[in-house]
């Protein structure tokens, strides 16, 4: 491949943005709002978010503009939209000083090899879309949200729900996990990992939260308009269930345990403070080892 810098004048009008995409628009990460930026250089804010383009009436999951805002990077997704699937980049702008995201937007239907099969055998592209865009947000190994969409998750409540709400999180670290992984190979500390990622997505959809993986062997759990006392109490519930369940990872017998900590989401917080402070508490005295 040669660099796009190289490229010979005479190809650049096949290259332009109109030949490659259908429409463009700017989005507001943190707010969601569309602004249209005019002939005459004005940054106008339309009626619509973005995503009721899309039919929805939140935020996507995988909001590729909050991602572009956040790394400072492009980033690219699929949608579906009236049988069509639809192809959006996102890159981040500055303009008069506030910093947006440009989506660039291509029906890409009929380009996209394999859609008139997956058509004509009756699958439904619509789930296969939703089903990658869920990968996207969730962590491969453990099938909890990743770090990136927890970040993200708590940028939009810092946002939207602060004033009216609280949100409080646990950190759990397995206890012994690298001497796991040492003694037995890293196939039976995977399997470690699911187990107690498993226990933790039911606890969390049970009583309202959303759990994610925070790092090789940390996972955290999130709940909005808990105390820390409950907190405290669903940790406690997690660890009994996880040593009540566990037995036998590839016929060895494991004791499994973790520490924990818990934090409430401060006024002022950016979303990495408040995971370094989980990190630090699980770090210090004040995690609690079970």
């Amino acid at each position: 491949m040669f660099e796009f810098k190289q490229i010979n004048e005479s190809l650049k009008s096949y290259c332009a943005g109109e030949n490659i995409f259908d429409f463009y628009r700017l989005v507001d990460p943190k707010t969601h709002e569309i602004f249209d930026y005019d002939q005459d250089g004005n940054l106008k804010k339309q009626e619509d978010c973005c995503y009721e383009y899309w039919g929805r009436d939140e935020a996507c999951s995988n909001c590729v503009s909050k991602y572009a805002y956040v790394k400072q990077r492009q980033y690219v997704k699929l949608e579906f939209l009236h049988g069509k699937v639809m192809l959006i980049i996102s890159r981040p702008v500055k303009i008069k000083d506030k910093m947006l995201a440009m989506e660039l937007i291509k029906d890409i239907t009929s380009s996209m090899l394999g859609f008139n099969y997956y058509r004509a055998e009756n699958k439904n592209v619509e789930n296969i879309v939703s089903q990658f865009n869920e990968l996207a947000v969730r962590d491969i190994l453990t099938g909890l949200y990743n770090l990136d969409y927890i970040k993200n998750y708590l940028d939009d409540f810092l946002e939207k729900e602060v004033a009216f709400n609280t949100l409080v999180g646990a950190a759990i670290d397995i206890d012994n996990y690298t001497q796991i992984n040492s003694l037995y190979g890293y196939n039976l500390g995977n399997e470690v990992l699911q187990y107690v990622a498993e226990v933790m997505a039911k606890c969390a959809e049970s009583n309202g939260g959303l759990a994610g993986r925070l790092g090789p062997d940390e996972m955290g759990i999130f709940f909005i308009n808990k105390t820390t006392q409950e907190m405290e109490d669903i940790c406690g519930k997690i660890h009994e269930e996880v040593t009540k369940s566990a037995s036998e990872f590839e016929g060895i017998k494991l004791d499994i345990s973790f520490t924990y900590a818990v934090a409430s989401l401060e006024n002022d917080d950016e979303p990495e403070d408040f995971i370094g402070r989980l990190y630090f508490n699980l770090r210090t005295a004040q995690g609690h080892k079970l």
